[in-house]
């Protein structure tokens, strides 16, 4: 394995001290044995030929370095190149327990040699925890413990978690710099390993291991005596942790077309999964579409919407790429066709952050989505379902400038509240109220408050996000919560001027 060309140094003093690094990452921990508080510690395999250690963040994703995949790579799509297992929560790989499961995607960080692991399942339950990231960085002096599933003073490949004590040197705006003893060293299979301090009897993670001189691990030069590292610093990536978590989206649409909206969602590894709905909860996903990863954000290729487009009551796939031209791929039952081109020019309207943002809903009442452009000065237009196309639009609404992204003012949605088959305005405050805007045939009404306390369910990085669609059939949009942190997807019913408390429909 050879060095990332994409990890910065912020000095040239640290540079320099790079250069006499061993080429290799640092991939293993001489130190002590431990089977306890550590629960979230995990082993990767890479393949067959490659291993490293990470730690568990949330519930479904595992830091590690991006450089434990140096080599085996990261597909375009963000899957792993390489089939990837991972083991959390069991310290001694020769017992039972824990969990054993494979990565379903890669998400690394742009600058720094760190990536975040997508589990094919979540992680719940007190016998394993995430483990936080600190919130301080590393101090000069500090004593810090490491700890990892790699290569010994003695063994090749350790079947138990080691642990070390290590003292912090220095550190850059990116890096610490370690320094270790004849009893604590990193060694091959350490990479992604955590270093952590302890604050009120509980680990928070500090840095994770990115190199090391490998001094006294097995198979090294008995003449490399030094024993320290240099880890990537993550005590200020808390919001880069919680944007990548938040980043699978669902949505609800009738996908099967028996008058229900189902739940949609949109994976971080690009497939389109449908939990059909069951009355009281959604079922089992099923993967309808593939090759979507890099269309989960709009920052990239672009954005993906459903909505039923053809008028045959099921919701059709809608593509808009990041060259401004909107598809649309026809619900075939139990996938997506080809795509039709429906219109152009929208290139700047993928996040709300440019010119506007776009939407699609029925507000014309004829059971076909219509276009919905909302634009950065405030106004709301409606382009008309015309078929094959959208028309030119006509103004519906103003004064929605800062109500684009949901980081300003507020968020809107667009969905049948009232039950008249025509799409009305919902308005989601950041003071927390949801007010509902009634469609009036050419423009909104002034509003009615529907619900209050929402007001961290804006962005979907702090607690969760919101969405409207009508799960219990009766043509009234009801409000789904979905909480980020626990995977839960609640419904809260639709009684005609509020939202019930709510039933929980399933855990992604």
């Amino acid at each position: 394995m050879t060095k990332r060309s994409h990890f910065l140094w912020a000095t040239s003093a640290v540079a320099a001290f790079a250069a006499v690094l061993t080429a290799a990452p640092a991939n293993a921990l001489v130190g002590t044995p431990t089977t306890t508080g550590l629960n979230f510690v995990a082993k990767i395999n890479v393949g067959d030929k490659t291993s490293c250690t990470g730690s568990l963040v949330a519930e479904q994703w595992v830091l590690t370095a991006a450089s434990c995949f140096t080599g085996a790579g990261i597909s375009t799509t963000g899957k792993p190149a390489l089939p990837t297992k991972v083991t959390v929560g069991r310290s001694d790989l020769t017992q039972t327990g824990g969990s054993v499961q494979s990565a379903l995607a890669l998400v690394p960080h742009a600058e720094r040699d760190l990536v975040l692991v997508r589990l094919s399942e979540r992680i719940t339950g007190p016998a394993i925890t995430p483990v936080p990231l600190a919130s301080t960085p590393a101090a000069d002096g500090e004593q810090l413990t490491k700890a990892g599933f790699g290569r010994t003073g003695t063994e090749w490949v350790p079947t138990k978690l080691h642990a070390g004590t290590f003292t912090v040197a220095s550190r850059t705006d990116t890096t610490v710099n370690l320094n270790g003893s004849d009893t604590a060293t990193v060694c091959q299979g350490d990479t992604g390993g955590p270093a952590l301090r302890t604050v009120d009897g509980s680990p928070q993670l500090v840095s994770v291991t990115s190199r090391s001189w490998q001094g006294g691990c097995l198979g090294v030069d008995p003449a490399e005596t030094r024993t320290g590292a240099v880890d990537t610093r993550v005590d200020d990536l808390a919001g880069w942790v919680k944007e990548v978590v938040a980043r699978e989206k669902v949505t609800p649409a009738d996908i099967d077309g028996d008058g229900k909206d189902d739940l949609v969602l949109q994976r971080i590894d690009g497939s389109v999964v449908v939990h059909r709905n069951l009355g009281a909860s959604f079922g089992p996903g099923t993967v309808m579409s593939s090759g979507w990863g890099r269309f989960v954000t709009g920052t990239d290729l672009g954005r993906l919407y459903f909505a039923d487009v053809t008028g045959d009551n099921k919701a059709d796939l809608i593509v808009h790429t990041n060259d401004g031209n909107i598809a649309v791929r026809k619900n075939m039952g139990t996938y997506f066709d080809g795509g039709t081109h429906w219109s152009a020019g929208w290139g700047r309207f993928l996040t709300g952050t440019d010119l506007g943002r776009l939407y699609f809903a029925d507000v014309t009442g004829d059971n076909k989505a219509d276009l919905i452009v909302h634009t950065n000065d405030g106004n709301i237009a409606v382009r008309k379902n015309m078929g094959t196309y959208f028309d030119g639009g006509t103004h519906w609404s103003a004064g929605w400038g800062r109500f684009l992204t949901g980081t300003d003012l507020g968020r809107l949605y667009f969905a049948d509240i009232t039950g008249d088959n025509k799409a009305d305005l919902i308005v989601h405050t950041n003071d927390g109220n949801i007010a509902v805007r009634k469609n009036m045939g050419t423009y909104f009404d002034g509003g009615t408050h529907w619900s209050a306390g929402w007001g961290r369910f804006l962005t979907g990085s702090d607690q969760g996000r919101l969405r409207f669609g009508d799960t219990t059939g009766d043509g009234k949009a009801d409000m789904y919560v979905h909480t980020i942190q626990n995977g839960e997807v609640a419904v809260r019913t639709n009684m005609g001027t509020y939202f019930n408390g709510g039933t929980r429909m399933i855990t992604l």
